[in-house]
């Protein structure tokens, strides 16, 4: 599994990405965060984040996790508010728009792109989530894959939480996925998992304000 993140102030003009840092654990469930300059094939996660200006800073109207997605969704969430708790921080908002956003980029990365924050004839991040209704003023993406593992829900599921635990325990100064997940400035979240036939789990956590 593996992972990497990046923010940036909003800038003055629309879309303009910042720079990203990257790291990559073991491929296993649990795995250990190791140095890496590129993700390798199937079992290699990533994750970042970019900002830009937006039309308005109002965020879409939320849905419930449950309607969000499946089990891994609500638990991946759930880690989530419980490290911003830990840190002082509100809990999350799922937003139908992000899901969305993040759900296409999921498909669009396992139908053959591999982890990328933009795959060949795909939107950046801010026009993606723009196209899904959301009206943003700074956004942020986290990505990751890992795996193989078997098609039961706990399995997925087990899989996009320990992905994200490893996020979460990024150090300064390449910890920008933990950044991304502990943010102050960022209000809603749209996490989608999915399970290719192969038995990589995509991951993506698409961040708004």
């Amino acid at each position: 599994m593996s992972a990497h993140a990046s923010t940036a102030p909003p800038p003055a003009s629309p879309t303009v990405p910042a720079s990203h840092t990257s790291w990559h654990p073991s491929a296993s469930s649990s795995p250990s965060a190791t140095s890496a300059p590129a993700p390798t094939a199937t079992s290699t996660p990533a994750a970042a984040s970019t900002s830009a200006a937006a039309p308005s800073a109002t965020p879409t109207a939320s849905a419930s996790p449950t309607a969000a997605g499946s089990d891994a969704v609500q638990q991946v969430l759930a880690l989530i508010n419980q490290a911003r708790a830990t840190h002082g921080l509100p809990a999350y908002t799922i937003s139908a728009g992000l899901t969305s956003s993040a759900q296409a980029h999921n498909q669009v990365m396992a139908a053959g792109c591999g982890l990328s924050h933009q795959c060949p004839n795909e939107s950046g991040l801010g026009a993606r989530e723009s196209a899904a209704g959301v009206q943003w003023t700074s956004a942020g993406e986290n990505i990751g894959d890992g795996g193989p593992v078997g098609t039961g829900a706990q399995d997925i599921a087990a899989e996009a939480v320990a992905l994200t635990q490893d996020m979460l325990n990024e150090q300064p100064p390449n910890d920008g996925h933990r950044q991304n997940i502990l943010s102050a400035s960022f209000t809603h979240v749209g996490i989608a998992v999915h399970r290719d036939a192969g038995g990589t789990v995509w991951m993506s956590q698409d961040f708004s304000n």
